[in-house]
């Protein structure tokens, strides 16, 4: 009988952790989705200066927010995602705004795929 509530707490720890992963990294991404959204209308509408600003705070949030997601997360899609944010910054400052604005659309999408390939679904299982 011990085991079996041993095995019920366990159950009860993982599937709470689990919650809390999916409930993190959707405000994760909710977050970064819409601080480069904003950076890329920034781009869109001449102002530079905002948009490096933008991309800026993107870059230093998702350094911050990359140390807890690589505890339950794929390293290789975390690194893609961290790699197009580095990539923002230095595009506004050279103004490449073609560029800035691929790269933006990029980083959506990245971000977009982390959110979905998170959530327990029929896809993400089979």
């Amino acid at each position: 009988m011990k085991r079996l509530w041993a095995a019920l707490i366990l159950l009860v720890l993982l599937v709470t952790a689990c919650i809390i992963g999916i409930c993190h990294t959707r405000n994760v991404t909710a977050d970064m989705v819409r601080t480069v959204s904003q950076a890329k209308a920034a781009q869109e509408r001449g102002d530079t200066k905002t948009a490096f600003r933008l991309s800026e705070k993107a870059r230093g949030d998702w350094r911050g927010k990359h140390r807890v997601l690589c505890v339950y997360m794929v390293h290789n899609r975390l690194e893609e995602v961290d790699q197009t944010l580095s990539a923002l910054p230095e595009l506004c400052r050279n103004g490449a705004k073609d560029a800035f604005l691929s790269e933006c659309d990029k980083g959506l999408a990245q971000l977009s795929y982390l959110d979905e390939s998170e959530v327990p679904n029929l896809e993400n299982i089979f």
